[in-house]
């Protein structure tokens, strides 16, 4: 992207509430476990308790739609509406290295960082002609159009990955913000920087039609319903799915 208006050490998006797929978060967390010392594992994990208290001091009615909503990204939407599009969060990913201010996971970076800052979508004559401000660095969106790279395709197959598709049938797989997912990863392990998070292994070992077929075998067994609160979330499971 020549001319790009994204330059090295800008990090303003990583301070915003996007979200990430189980399948991210657990390539993100075993990249971690590989390579990470426990010191530095430790420190992520303190990291993260301290965004969900601020996030859940700022944002109570978002917290409580990620506790106890499946579309709980339709209140995300609805904030980002209310808000005008800025979704700034007062504390920045938990993943962006304080010294150098550098992605520690860039090379495992979910999609949603790896296509910020191109707008180049394929969308019909009257809304691919409506102008807006991407971000601070990037005032015009029409403009960035021409210098970014066209992502639909890349979203398309993003979606039929994190996503399952079958014979049997399909489900949604739930999306969550990267440090509640990491935050919720470790909670099960009880903070414990020396077990890894990702203990069912499907995403990352097995081929794409078995992950799937796993996946909607576990989702045809009925599940206890649960209310979590903030005092009770030690039962909380990242892989809520919604068939459809």
């Amino acid at each position: 992207m020549n001319n790009h208006q994204c330059f090295l050490g800008c990090n303003n998006c990583c301070s915003d509430f996007f979200t990430v797929s189980e399948v991210e978060l657990e390539i993100i967390m075993d990249e971690i476990h590989t390579n990470w010392s426990e010191q530095e594992i430790f420190d992520l994990y303190k990291k993260v308790m301290d965004n969900v208290r601020t996030f859940q001091t700022e944002h109570p009615d978002l917290d409580k739609a990620i506790l106890t909503q499946l579309d709980f990204e339709s209140n995300l939407n609805n904030f980002k509406s209310f808000k005008g599009g800025k979704t700034r969060t007062s504390f920045p990913c938990p993943l962006l290295n304080e010294e150098n201010r550098k992605c520690s996971v860039y090379i495992k970076r979910p999609m949603v960082c790896r296509t910020h800052g191109t707008t180049h979508f394929k969308l019909d004559k009257k809304l691919n002609s409506i102008e807006s401000k991407v971000c601070e660095y990037i005032p015009s969106r029409l403009q960035n159009n021409g210098i970014t790279p066209e992502v639909t395709d890349l979203q398309t197959k993003y979606e039929e990955v994190v996503n399952v598709s079958a014979k049997q049938g399909s489900l949604y797989i739930r999306k969550i913000p990267l440090f509640y997912g990491i935050h919720t990863l470790a909670l099960m392990q009880r903070y414990n920087p020396t077990k890894p998070t990702v203990v069912n292994r499907h995403n990352l070992d097995m081929s794409m039609q078995e992950s799937n077929s796993i996946q909607l075998r576990n989702a045809a067994v009925p599940q206890k319903n649960m209310f979590l609160d903030n005092q009770n979330i030690e039962g909380l499971r990242f892989y809520l799915m919604i068939p459809f």
